[in-house]
C-alpha cells in the first residue's frame, strides 16, 4: 500500500472522528504531505463524494502525474477549477479529470457545502472560509490535527531530510574554498546555491545567508556584492537545501584569520549552549526547557542579553514547522520530530555568532544529524 494511501485514509478517518461531513485542506505543504503533489490546489473531502483535488488548468498534468507516482490516482479525483469556458481542444483528455467552470475557491466551496453542514478547514484557507461562511455551514479548524501528523516524521522522511542536510554541508564545504580576501558575500552565497543544486537538491530551502564582519550581527542578514571579505573577519553562513520535498537548515560561524580571545570565549559559550539544549531533545520534554537550558549557559558566561531570538524550530517539508523552541512554549516533544537548535550571540557593532544543528528527538537520547564540525571558528 502506498504511504499516501494511508494518508488519504487519515483524512476520511479524521472526518468521521470529528463528525464532519466535509473537510478542506489548503496550503502546498499540507497537500504535498497528503498526496505527493506540490503546486496550487485545494484538497477537499465529502462523506458522500470522496476526495477531490481542485487545481488550476495549468497544473492538471503535474497533479495527475504526481498522483499516479504516489499511487493514489484511483483514490483522488482531480477537478480543474476555472472561471473560463475551455475550448474543446484545451480540455483534458485523460480519464479522471473534470472541468468545473467556477472560480477556484468557489468550486471547492460549492462541493463541500452541498448537503453538508459541518466542515473542517485549515487556517490558511481564508478565501474558502469566506465563501463557506455564506452557506451557513458550521466550520471547525482542524489545522492542529494536520500538524500533529506532520511533526512526527516517518523513516523515509528522515532519510530525505538527512540527505538534504548532507547536500547543504557539501555546499558549505565547497564555499569555504573561495573564502579569501576580496570575495563578496553575494559570491559566496551564489556558490552555495549553485552547489546545492549541482549536488542533487531541487532548491535551497530558504535564501542563503552569508554575512561578513559587522553584518553578522543581523540574524537575517542579506548578502551584498559590495561587502568584501578582508583578513581577521568573522563569517556567518546559514544555509539549507530542499531534497525530494524535504528541508534542511544549518548555520556555521567561521573566522578568517586569527580570532581574538574574546571572540573565542563568546563562540565557545554559544557552542556549549547548543550542546546543553541538545541533550534535552528527548521524548516527553517540553520545548521551552531546551530554550531555557541554552539561556542558562549564556547567562553563566555573561551573554544572555545578547541572545535575541528563540532557540529553534521544527523542520520538515517546510523549513519552519511546529514545534517552536521558545521560552514560552509548552509543546511536548515527541520521538521522531526534527528540530533545529541554533543559539546565538549578537554584539552590536562588532560581530554575531550562531551555530545551528538539526536534531531528531529520540526516545531516550537525541540524534544530531550534522556531520560538519561546529567549532570551525577556531
Amino acid at each position: 500500500m502506498s504511504i499516501y494511501t494511508s494518508r488519504i485514509e487519515k483524512i476520511e478517518k479524521l472526518a468521521r472522528e470529528e463528525n464532519l461531513c466535509g473537510l478542506v485542506v489548503d496550503g502546498q505543504s499540507n497537500i504535498f504531505y497528503l498526496t505527493g503533489y506540490r503546486g496550487a490546489g485545494v484538497l477537499a473531502y465529502r462523506e458522500d463524494g470522496g476526495v477531490k483535488l481542485y487545481v488550476p488548468m495549468l497544473e492538471y498534468l503535474n497533479a495527475y502525474d504526481s498522483l499516479v507516482e504516489s499511487g493514489i490516482d484511483h483514490l483522488v479525483e482531480i477537478v480543474i477549477a476555472t472561471p473560463y469556458k475551455l475550448p474543446g481542444e484545451m480540455a483534458p483528455q485523460r480519464e479522471g479529470f473534470r472541468v468545473e467552470n467556477k472560480g477556484f475557491y468557489e468550486a471547492v466551496a460549492v462541493y463541500v457545502s452541498e448537503g453538508c453542514k459541518k466542515v473542517g478547514y485549515t487556517t490558511n484557507t481564508l478565501p474558502l472560509y469566506q465563501n463557506l461562511e455564506k452557506t451557513n455551514v458550521e466550520l471547525r479548524d482542524i489545522s492542529k490535527k494536520i500538524w500533529s501528523w506532520r511533526v512526527v516524521k516517518e523513516q523515509w522522511e528522515l532519510e530525505r531530510m538527512t540527505r538534504a542536510l548532507e547536500v547543504a554541508e557539501y555546499a558549505l564545504n565547497e564555499a569555504l574554498d573561495i573564502l579569501r580576501e576580496g570575495v563578496s558575500e553575494l559570491e559566496v552565497a551564489a556558490t552555495i546555491e549553485y552547489e546545492i543544486k549541482r549536488y542533487g537538491a531541487e532548491s535551497t530551502s530558504f535564501p542563503t545567508i552569508v554575512a561578513f564582519s559587522e553584518n553578522t550581527v543581523y540574524p537575517h542578514a542579506t548578502p551584498s556584492r559590495r561587502r568584501i571579505l578582508s583578513e581577521n573577519t568573522p563569517v556567518l553562513i546559514d544555509l539549507g537545501a530542499r531534497y525530494m520535498g524535504y528541508s534542511s537548515d544549518t548555520t556555521r560561524t567561521l573566522f578568517i584569520g586569527t580570532p581574538s580571545k574574546e571572540f573565542l570565549k563568546a563562540a565557545d559559550a554559544v557552542l556549549e549552549a547548543l550542546y546543553s539544549a541538545a541533550e534535552l531533545a528527548i521524548d516527553g520534554e517540553k520545548a521551552g526547557s531546551l530554550d531555557a537550558a541554552a539561556r542558562r549557559v549564556l547567562e553563566k558566561h555573561g551573554y544572555s542579553s545578547y541572545f535575541i531570538h528563540s532557540l529553534g524550530h521544527g523542520i520538515g517539508i517546510d523549513v519552519h514547522e511546529e514545534p517552536r523552541l521558545s521560552h514560552n512554549s509548552d509543546y511536548t516533544l515527541r520521538e521522531g520530530m526534527v528540530v533545529t537548535i541554533e543559539p546565538g550571540v549578537y554584539l552590536r557593532g562588532r560581530y554575531g555568532i550562531r551555530i545551528e544543528n538539526m536534531v531528531i528527538i529520540g526516545k531516550r537520547k537525541p540524534k544530531i544529524l550534522n556531520k560538519y564540525p561546529e567549532d570551525v571558528y577556531r
